[in-house]
């Protein structure tokens, strides 16, 4: 069994990762805040994870070959102080990780961390972070990448492109559109011309399981590497649920960048693998499965 240490397991992406932890063999140990959470196959461990003596404490009793970190909180929050506290919480479970006899890390960052580039946005390209979230994940990264050099430890980064999934945050593009949608309500999209790379959280989870079990290290986008604008995204979401006719689009100018798509070479060459859900696939599955928005 290949143990593991597990952050952010309950997250959008965190709760697609954990059946393919189980499936490819890790004995899983997953940090949580609440004691009653459980999981068969899991073991929940109780803590704080912005208390590095309590996380010291935890990974020196479990003493973890391998650790997958998603925990940070994104949404609306792109600017706030608490992305600070995301950063020196997130060196210190490596550094703790390191002093208990770790040998694996693989982190989660944010196509964000490259700036504002049109181009198709390559792991070589140099860093230009857009916030204070970008930049503390960006921070993580050349920090972790350096410390894990210098300790021996394989590392790898990887940065995710426009996911889409279960989400309940209205927020969110997906769960306001699904929500308004649900409601008979009209949904008014301002910039339907922009362009993304979306990719369904199963394949993001995926992503992330196959870099964790390989020797892959650096930079790796999660990302299909295939444009799609935000009008045939929400229109896809419209057409499942046979309301089109809700929807308008107002097309007004935007401060974001026109196009956000990754190159996703090494994530299918070096990796090995290659996103299996199409849009349409992954909103299908999206919302007819038995935890979708149609249910809650």
């Amino acid at each position: 069994m290949k143990k593991l240490f597990l952050t952010g397991g309950t997250g959008l992406i965190g709760q697609e990762t954990i059946p393919l932890l189980k499936k490819n063999g890790f004995d899983i140990y997953a940090l949580t805040l609440n004691s009653k959470t459980s999981c068969e196959g899991i073991t929940y461990i109780e803590g704080d994870l912005f208390s590095k003596e309590q996380i010291d404490s935890i990974i020196a009793q479990i003493k973890p070959d391998y650790l997958l970190h998603y925990a940070w909180l994104s949404t609306g929050l792109f600017d706030d102080n608490s992305n600070f506290d995301f950063l020196t919480a997130s060196i210190d479970l490596l550094k703790s990780f390191t002093r208990h006899g770790g040998k694996r890390v693989v982190m989660a960052g944010t196509y964000a961390e490259y700036g504002y580039h049109e181009e198709t946005l390559v792991e070589t390209m140099s860093a230009e972070p857009i916030n204070i979230y970008s930049q503390c994940k960006n921070f993580v990264q050349q920090i972790s990448s350096a410390y894990c050099k210098n300790n021996n430890i394989s590392f790898g980064w990887g940065r995710i492109f426009s996911a889409f999934g279960k989400e309940t945050d209205p927020r969110r593009l997906t769960s306001f559109v699904i929500n308004k949608l649900n409601s008979n309500d009209k949904v008014i999209i301002n910039s339907g011309n922009l362009l993304r790379d979306y990719i369904y959280t199963k394949d993001v989870a995926a992503s992330f399981v196959c870099l964790l079990d390989s020797n892959v290290e650096g930079v790796v986008n999660i990302c299909t590497g295939k444009e799609t604008s935000i009008h045939d995204y929400v229109m896809a979401i419209a057409r499942f649920l046979d309301k089109e006719y809700l929807v308008e689009f107002q097309d007004k100018n935007s401060l974001q960048q026109k196009r956000v798509v990754g190159d996703n070479t090494r994530l299918v060459n070096e990796v090995g693998f290659k996103p299996q859900y199409t849009i349409d696939e992954g909103i299908k599955d999206m919302l007819i499965s038995e935890n979708s928005f149609e249910n809650r």
